[in-house]
């Protein structure tokens, strides 16, 4: 029995000093690239959960905007821009610009019936293709406005843009053109 105890201890020697190098340098790595990868899960989170709540702020501006539209008038473009801060949560601001909706020229696109081959009644639909063109945008000019928040956090200066169209429902509309 005493050789073959002497057997199984010479035939199991154990492990070298580099295997266990090795082995320590193969966890090693694993460890530093799972630490890693869980550190930049927390960032993005973080980045993410500040992102969701500025755009939480920004539609709550917004809604307010649709459900109460200010007063649509020309001088609302320069006036309406101005950063405030929001009573609920001081470490935010919100800016909120007001546009006016501009169309380009739309009647340049229509051939003129200047042309010595075309016949009156070309003309006639062109003349009135570019009456009811400049209808169209000068009614959408009054009564389509664009508005903008922007919502920018002081800590992280972080920001959120939003827009939205809003209607003006007074605008007095002019189909006297066709």
């Amino acid at each position: 029995m005493v050789k073959r105890l002497t057997k199984i201890t010479k035939s199991q020697q154990g492990m070298t000093l580099i295997e266990v190098m090795i082995a320590m340098a193969l966890f090693s790595v694993f460890v530093v690239a799972f630490v890693s990868s869980q550190g930049q899960n927390l960032f993005d989170s973080s980045n993410i959960k500040n992102e969701l709540f500025l755009k939480d702020l920004a539609e709550m501006k917004i809604n307010e905007i649709i459900v109460n539209p200010p007063e649509f008038r020309e001088n609302l473009t320069g006036a309406s821009k101005e950063t405030k801060p929001f009573e609920d949560f001081p470490d935010y601001t919100y800016t909120i610009e007001i546009k006016k909706l501009t169309i380009p020229d739309l009647s340049k696109l229509i051939e003129s019936g200047d042309d010595e081959d075309a016949d009156e009644g070309d003309a006639q639909q062109a003349e009135v293709q570019k009456r009811v063109l400049k209808a169209f945008k000068d009614n959408m000019e009054k009564m389509v406005w664009q508005a903008q928040v922007t919502v920018e956090s002081k800590e992280t200066g972080a920001k959120y843009y939003l827009n939205t169209w809003l209607y003006n429902t007074k605008a007095s509309l002019n189909v006297s053109a066709f």
